[in-house]
């Protein structure tokens, strides 16, 4: 027996890094009812009218509103690292190696959804997982898959003979016949409920992340290392600054993007309030991170980090090069990186009393 759901978005569709957030885009985008006669805001007024001058068809545009909103008002976009990697620097409460994206955090995004979901575990019995896999899919939502042994994130779009179609980060729609061998865990979308996460609860976390400890202890190691640079150490800590820098050039974009569009009500932060105070606050989030008059923007001033690692293109896979070392020796070039990233916890600082005083307002 064979049961397929068309339509749904391959992931990523653009800047999508992080394979959860992408693959719940995928999800949400019909679980939510999204389809491409859905209306979508063209940027010269109005509505898209499918005149054939834009690429991206209106669900891939929806999907990147999905990843922007979703891992903003979670708060990662506002933290040093995915929840999920070793690190020393996470501000988002319990992230790490052991991170299994847990409850409370699943629970937030569909609370704020509107959304009834479930977690089946690799406890669970196989017939019981399929079922269930399967009765979402009979019901036109697909399912977030989790496999290990190195894989990651899946949609199931369909099923066959106990088979699975899944597609996944970079990967196009294909058929799992051993999927239950690697089975992590599923998250199954039962249904619609009234939105349990407000705005100000949004507010709220995306502030304790911004308030955490680690960005200060960053800021002041990063400064050490800075300042301790030798021949020894030269390359390593190049490309520790490197790694300092990736996540935020683009989680804060992702962060101004999802606060400072949004008026047809579908995407975005400003729909979720009337008041023009707060709206006209948000304008200033996006000067912090990407705001083109404003060349302190940390969009911006990280590319200016990169040039200064020898860091050129996509082409190279944004890596430190060879004589990355040799380029951070310098005494100018390690004066400039300071005044740079004190300019990127600046922002965070400014955006974060931004939002402080949105909540008041609220």
């Amino acid at each position: 027996m064979k049961n397929q759901i068309a339509g749904i978005v391959p992931f990523p569709t653009d800047c999508e890094s992080n394979p959860f957030f992408a693959a719940l885009a995928s999800v949400l985008l019909p679980a939510l009812g999204f389809t491409e006669e859905t209306s979508f805001p063209c940027g010269r007024g109005g509505f898209c009218t499918k005149c054939g001058e834009c690429k991206p068809t209106i669900l891939q545009r929806y999907h990147l509103r999905m990843y922007h909103d979703y891992q903003t008002l979670t708060g990662v976009s506002f933290a040093w690292a995915w929840p999920e990697l070793d690190t020393d620097y996470h501000a988002i409460e319990n992230a790490g190696a052991d991170w299994r994206w847990p409850d409370e955090f699943i629970g937030f995004i569909m609370g704020f959804a509107g959304l009834a979901w479930q977690r089946i575990s690799k406890d669970a019995q196989n017939d019981n997982i399929y079922q269930a896999i399967t009765a979402s899919i009979a019901k036109g939502v697909p399912v977030l898959l989790k496999l290990g042994n190195g894989q990651d994130w899946h949609v199931v779009t369909g099923y066959r003979n106990g088979s699975l179609y899944a597609l996944s980060y970079k990967k196009k729609e294909r058929l799992l016949s051993k999927w239950h061998d690697v089975f992590e865990e599923a998250i199954v979308i039962t249904g619609r409920c009234e939105p349990t996460a407000t705005f100000a609860d949004i507010l709220r976390r995306i502030i304790a992340v911004l308030e955490h400890p680690t960005h200060t202890q960053l800021e002041a190691d990063l400064n050490r290392r800075i300042d301790e640079i030798t021949d020894e150490n030269a390359q390593d800590t190049a490309v520790w600054l490197n790694a300092v820098a990736s996540f935020p050039i683009e989680a804060r974009w992702h962060a101004a993007e999802s606060f400072t569009t949004g008026e047809d009500a579908l995407y975005g932060m400003r729909r979720l309030t009337g008041d023009a105070a707060v709206k006209n606050l948000f304008g200033r989030i996006f000067l912090s991170y990407i705001g083109g008059e404003y060349e302190g923007n940390t969009h911006g001033v990280l590319w200016k980090v990169w040039g200064l690692l020898g860091i050129p293109s996509k082409k190279t896979g944004f890596a430190v090069p060879k004589n990355g070392g040799e380029l951070v020796m310098k005494p100018e070039a390690q004066i400039e990186l300071k005044r740079l990233f004190a300019l990127v916890f600046k922002n965070d600082r400014d955006v974060l009393a931004v939002l402080k005083e949105a909540l008041m307002l609220l």
